[in-house]
């Protein structure tokens, strides 16, 4: 069963968020997190609002190579405040140069996470990204990945495609993994282009 979510924006109140989901008929909202901590907000700030509206929601982790470790008991106790069994982490490096290494890097540290969180029930995602921050864009990079943390499930971001060639490429390598992916992107239709502004 194939179901839509969408962003629950920084700038605007999450509980204006929550009510733009469920008038557009989306099932559940990505809420955003980084080194700021929730949608740009300190955590115990928005944690209890978000408890509080109790509407669906995945954990969207954006976060340095070299932040990740440290973050795994911060994501891990969040996730359990609020019930989540999953979680994306999109991994970026700009604290360091990419290598032909840095791959392997990534899937040590994903392989942890994993190894923390997978015995509480929560199922880890992995996003790839764009040339623009090229650390797990390439079809060898998801062979990689995946060869070392098989229990990894891939989220598939269409809007981090070069070109049509690209999305053909990694979504025929994402076919052939044991792992489950889903799909995201960014594209928003004109009837959901016209949202209100922050209030």
């Amino acid at each position: 069963m194939i179901r839509f979510g969408c962003l629950a924006r920084y700038f605007n109140d999450y509980k204006h968020e929550v009510q733009f989901a469920k008038d557009n008929g989306f099932s559940f909202m990505q809420i955003w997190y980084d080194n700021r901590g929730l949608n740009q907000k300190p955590i115990e700030e928005l944690l209890p609002v978000i408890v509080d509206e109790g509407f669906p929601a995945i954990i969207h982790a954006l976060l340095d190579i070299n932040e990740i470790p440290n973050h795994i008991m911060i994501l891990k106790e969040l996730l359990n405040k609020l019930g989540h069994d999953q979680l994306i982490i999109h991994p970026i490096c700009r604290s360091e140069p990419i290598t032909d290494k840095s791959i392997y890097k990534l899937a040590d540290i994903m392989q942890k996470v994993v190894r923390e969180l997978k015995p509480c029930g929560i199922t880890v995602f992995v996003e790839n990204n764009s040339r623009l921050d090229p650390i797990f864009t390439s079809p060898e990079e998801l062979r990689i990945m995946f060869s070392c943390v098989p229990e990894l499930e891939l989220l598939l971001d269409v809007a981090h495609m070069d070109n049509i060639e690209h999305l053909k490429e990694l979504a025929s390598r994402a076919k052939g993994l044991a792992a489950g992916f889903l799909m995201s992107w960014k594209i928003w239709p004109q009837s959901l282009a016209k949202r209100s502004p922050l209030q």
